[in-house]
């Protein structure tokens, strides 16, 4: 039976470590150089919201050239629901009237977007 000298034993944890050392440089190198990886440029393709449906059925609203699709996605297709013009997030706003008396204007987020959206395209 082979006994280990403290010489080897330090030697293969020597060369462990920098096999280690080359491993995380290497992920942390990938890591940062993934987003210079793909479309050069700005993105043109954007995931807004998904709503999940139940089962494998998803709603998923993009933006595409500043244009809002409605996609319907299920386990074996995906089917455009709608386009819509792309409207900015905008918040509920309250303004005054000449009158004093308040007025609310809605102007949806996001998501009242997707509401609006989705109450559109299930009333064609």
């Amino acid at each position: 039976m082979t006994s280990f000298g403290w010489t080897e034993w330090l030697s293969m944890m020597g060369s462990f470590a920098i096999v280690l050392a080359l491993l995380i440089a290497t992920l942390i190198a990938i890591k940062k150089m993934a987003p210079k990886m793909g479309i050069s440029g700005t993105k043109r393709l954007q995931l807004i919201e998904v709503q999940n449906l139940g089962g494998r059925q998803k709603l998923m609203l993009v933006k595409v050239n500043n244009e809002q699709v409605l996609i319907g996605l299920s386990g074996q297709n995906m089917t455009k629901l709608g386009t819509f013009p792309f409207e900015d997030e905008k918040h509920l706003e309250v303004c005054e009237a000449s009158t004093g008396a308040k007025i609310e204007t809605l102007e949806t987020s996001a998501q009242g977007t997707f509401k609006n959206i989705l109450a559109r395209a299930l009333k064609k």
